[in-house]
């Protein structure tokens, strides 16, 4: 295994990935903010936990996510064309977890209320209501581009932060 290059904030030396544990511990170093990714098809709800998400333009106004190609979401998403975006607050970690599993029955544990482009979690910081601009594959997910329709945001609630390997509030 390779080690991380450090040398207390200076410029580190570069060190080969070596493997996949090297290049998500390099990556964790940067803090990147956590969004459930919200769906539904035929009345049923989807929803999966990400880091993987930007804003990619102001005009048109759209956002950018990423989500794994075996996911049920991302299936539902190419199916309903739409999806929303939901930035969690820093009490909102045990969401976050349960978004991250495959569990079937999420919605029924979660304060939700529905809309055009998907369920909309409540307590969060934000949300984008997006329509499907584009999906491009890469390797083993999905990079999604959404022409934000709707958006609302909280500016008195703190965001729920992935840092180092963990959530932080």
């Amino acid at each position: 295994m390779t080690a991380l290059a450090t040398d207390a904030g200076r410029d580190a030396a570069q060190v080969p990935v070596g493997d996949t544990d090297t290049f998500r511990r390099a990556c964790a170093q940067f803090p990147t903010g956590v969004a459930v990714i919200t769906t539904s098809v035929d009345g049923e709800c989807f929803g999966s936990t990400v880091n993987a998400f930007t804003s990619l333009t102001l005009e048109p106004p759209q956002v950018l996510v990423c989500l794994a190609d075996s996911s049920r979401t991302w299936a539902a998403i190419e199916r309903s064309r739409t999806f929303v975006v939901n930035l969690l607050a820093d009490d909102q970690g045990d969401l976050a977890r349960l978004f991250a599993t495959k569990d079937p029955d999420k919605f029924s544990r979660v304060a939700h209320r529905p809309s055009q482009s998907g369920p909309l979690l409540t307590g969060t910081v934000g949300r984008f209501a997006c329509d499907l601009a584009d999906a491009i594959r890469n390797h083993s997910h999905w990079i999604l581009v959404g022409r934000v329709s709707t958006l609302s945001v909280d500016p008195d609630v703190e965001p729920l932060l992935f840092f180092r390997g963990r959530m932080r509030g």
